[in-house]
């Protein structure tokens, strides 16, 4: 979508984004080295059903799966089954359901488990503020990286921005972003910041509707550390 089109399309919707069922999103990655597991748990005490939909980087929907869950039952599903691995492969994992649900992720790197995370919150659809912040730390130095991921649950565009702080609170970078239905950006820290000793601290991302963030921390060699799933804002700021 041209982006200047999208921008014009955030206005126009402005804050009109509703969703017809209960949504819990989350970022998955199924790319060569690196797989996802989601764990759909009801937590609720009736039946229910759900709808799983995965999307690539750029918001195209891949494939989805369905299936019903007795009381506190649970689904186990890989995402490289459901899609295949490829470099685009990462991204929104979104499920639909008129239940509660608890969502476990498991990250595996070559196969092997590397971390576990669970998102209890759904996504928000009551979208009336003007923008949502999220915070997360990082670290850029000799014996560290981090990734940081940003996910648009919604079918509308969201908008953006992006500021690293280094330990002392001085604004180190800074950048605007534009994500169209269902896409996902990746903020490279090595490419974006000096790495130093100093260079960790606050990342703070504010955005025009709930979004998920995703922060994949990393040792110096490039292995894959840990993920976290950030999908609950740390404040919001109302129109004026």
């Amino acid at each position: 979508m041209n982006r200047l089109i999208a921008l014009l399309a955030i206005i126009i919707i402005g804050i009109g984004i509703s969703v017809s069922a209960t949504q819990y999103a989350v970022y998955y990655a199924s790319t060569e080295q690196q797989d996802t597991a989601l764990i759909l748990m009801n937590s609720g005490g009736n039946e229910t059903y759900y709808t799983l939909k995965i999307y690539d980087a750029y918001g195209s929907l891949l494939d989805a799966v369905s299936g019903d869950l007795a009381p506190f039952e649970s689904d186990y599903h890989v995402v490289s089954d459901i899609v295949g691995n490829a470099a685009t492969y990462w991204g929104l994992a979104l499920v639909e359901t008129p239940g509660i649900m608890t969502i476990g992720l498991e990250t595996f790197v070559d196969k092997g488990w590397q971390a576990s995370e669970n998102v209890t919150d759904a996504v928000m659809t009551d979208v009336t503020a003007k923008y949502y912040w999220y915070g997360l730390n990082y670290a850029n130095t000799s014996d560290q990286a981090t990734g940081v991921v940003a996910v648009n649950p919604f079918d509308t565009p969201v908008a953006g921005k992006f500021f690293v702080y280094d330990a002392s609170g001085n604004q180190v970078h800074s950048e605007d972003f534009l994500l169209d239905p269902h896409e996902s950006t990746y903020f490279a820290l090595r490419k974006l910041l000096t790495t130093a000793d100093s260079m960790w601290g606050a990342i703070d991302i504010k955005a025009t509707a709930p979004i998920v963030v995703a922060g994949e921390y990393f040792a110096a060699n490039g292995t894959l550390l840990n993920v976290d799933e950030i999908t609950r804002f740390y404040f919001y700021e109302e129109f004026q």
